[in-house]
């Protein structure tokens, strides 16, 4: 019994040793597995590039340029022209210029209003503006001439009639008779009317009231002839004016009465008194000259410089009419031009009121629309450059449609202000955008609008030309004179650092070396799991050495046990 426990034991034992063994050659096969990746990963570290920062250098050349006082050049390259007896070289050169620019450019969630009110087209909306636009331009000009009337009105000295005393060319004064000589030579006046002369030198002058011409010799029948008649420059006659002095007590008494309504007219202003010693009497036309006015025009019995007298009528002489008459005659005009102005008034306000029922558009955002009815010469300028920059870069933009062939005004486009500069849209974009919103009045997720204005863009001019390159002997280009210009311009030559090159590569490099560093700790905490796990493997490998000779030992007793056990039977059972 105790032999076969002996031999169970044996076996036993040798099988846990036979275990051992296999489970270290699994270990090591392992670990030889992990000595391969760390192998591969320390390879891989070997294989990194690792980053160079770059140098000022690389980026660092000499060229030359040159100015012509408005530019400044920069030669780029020249190559050698062989048989070419005027010039040596093919040079291309650039500048930056400013280049007037149109762009289109996309506003997101541009938020697009159109005003509630009567549905209405692009043009309806346009032609209400315009109608809008015209009668404010009456109602204006309407404003404008009520006010100028009643400004003429304001004074009696506006109603001064002064045209049949201008371009004067002689004042000559009589000491003895103390008079004042006036020469003309101006258009001949009949009353206010130019007088026109037909070919057989009959004299006809020009009714403002029916616009027709009569006959200066009194008669009442109008002008029928086909001719045209031509007003002419005549000598008109001298007119004299005497001092007051010089008439009898009548003619006193009546440029008396003509000078107090002056007075109560405002024409003297407040509490002036009159000086009859510098009044003067015109007897031909019945028109009162001041004395001041008179001697204006000749500086001292020498002819003037000044060409025109203010002269006051009394109404009894002439054609003139009275002060009252001309007062009357204005007191009609104004009332007019009130009229007129009232008229100007409701049709503009009439118009306005129709065009704020229609629906249309009115506000991107915060920023008001504008609709451009007329274009002032710089909106013409800049959006016929936009229209020409987007079908020159093949941009179908709804814009172009605002313009014909020849650059016409067509309509259709509105302006808005956004961070201080004026842009430009059109309905149909404006349009688009709002029928593509959600919400209350469309407001919500509209899609972008397209916005459209030109500026001055710095943008670089390149030209390849033949040119004379001068050297000085060195090797060093001096001065250049190119094919279409006859000025020789001297080079300067300067190292230039391509600063924006230089931190592209910079910035290159700060991105490589972070990629650099990485990966390096990537590997590194690879490599870091591998030992770990190695070293796992290494203590296990050790724990079963361990096992393995104590296992040895055991068997080698138990061996021992067996041995004996069999030699003891042999001796039993041999007898």
């Amino acid at each position: 019994m105790g032999m076969a426990a002996s031999q169970a034991r044996y076996l036993a034992l040798v099988a846990r040793k036979s275990n051992c063994e296999y489970e270290g050659q699994q270990i090591n096969q392992a670990r030889t597995v992990l000595s391969n990746q760390s192998a591969n990963l320390f390879n891989q570290m070997l294989g990194l590039n690792v980053p160079v920062p770059p140098s000022t250098q690389d980026y660092t050349k000499q060229q030359y340029s040159f100015s012509d006082g408005a530019n400044e050049y920069t030669i780029d390259s020249w190559q050698q022209l062989a048989n070419d007896p005027d010039y040596n070289y093919v040079v291309t050169h650039h500048y930056y210029a400013d280049v007037y620019t149109g762009s289109q450019k996309h506003k997101q969630d541009p938020q697009v209003q159109f005003s509630s009110g009567t549905a209405a087209t692009a043009d309806q909306i346009e032609m209400a503006q315009r109608l809008v636009t015209q009668t404010k331009a009456d109602y204006e000009a309407a404003k404008a001439a009520l006010k100028a009337k009643q400004a003429e009105a304001a004074t009696l000295s506006n109603y001064v009639n002064v045209d049949n005393y201008q371009h004067i060319s002689a004042c000559n004064y009589d000491v003895s008779t103390n008079s004042y000589t006036i020469s003309r030579s101006e258009q001949e006046k009949y009353g206010n009317a130019l007088v026109y002369k037909d070919s057989a030198g009959n004299k006809y002058y020009y009714n403002d009231e029916d616009q027709k011409y009569y006959s200066t010799d009194g008669t009442s029948t109008p002008y029928t002839g086909s001719e045209t008649l031509l007003a002419s420059m005549i000598s008109a006659p001298d007119a004299v004016y005497k001092g007051y002095s010089q008439y009898d007590e009548v003619t006193q008494q009546k440029i008396s009465d003509a000078l107090d309504l002056l007075a109560e007219k405002g024409v003297f202003g407040e509490d002036a008194e009159i000086d009859y010693a510098d009044i003067y009497y015109n007897e031909a036309d019945g028109s009162i000259a001041f004395k001041s006015d008179l001697k204006s025009l000749y500086g001292g019995n020498v002819n003037g410089t000044k060409t025109i007298l203010p002269v006051y009528y009394t109404g009894d002489a002439g054609t003139q009419g009275t002060i009252e008459n001309i007062s009357a005659k204005y007191d009609a005009e104004i009332a007019a031009a009130q009229a007129a102005e009232f008229a100007a008034m409701q049709a503009y306000e009439a118009a306005e009121t129709a065009y704020t029922n229609l629906q249309r558009p009115t506000y991107v955002g915060n920023s008001e629309l504008t609709l451009l009815v007329d274009l002032t010469d710089d909106q013409k300028a800049e959006l016929r450059q936009v229209v020409a920059d987007m079908k020159a870069q093949g941009i179908n933009a709804s814009i172009s449609d605002c313009f014909d062939n020849d650059g016409n005004y067509l309509g259709g486009v509105y302006s808005f202000q956004l961070n201080g500069v004026t842009y430009y849209t059109t309905y149909a974009d404006l349009n688009k955008s709002y029928q593509s919103g959600t919400g209350i009045n469309n407001i919500d997720g509209q899609d972008k609008l397209a916005y459209y204005n030109a500026t001055y863009v710095s943008t670089k001019m390149e030209e390849t030309k033949k040119a004379l390159l001068e050297t000085d002997g060195n090797g060093r280009f001096t001065s250049v004179r190119f094919e279409d210009d006859s000025i020789k311009y001297t080079l300067n030559m300067e190292t230039v650092t391509d600063d924006n090159a230089y931190q592209d590569a910079m910035n290159q490099y700060y991105y490589e070396s972070a990629q650099y560093d990485k990966m390096v700790q990537d590997i590194n905490a690879k490599t870091s799991l591998i030992q770990q796990e190695d070293l796992q493997l290494e203590l296990r490998l050790k724990q079963l050495d361990t096992e393995q000779n104590a296992l040895a030992t055991e068997i080698d007793a138990v061996s021992k046990v067996v041995k004996d056990n069999i030699e003891k039977s042999f001796k039993t059972f041999g007898g």
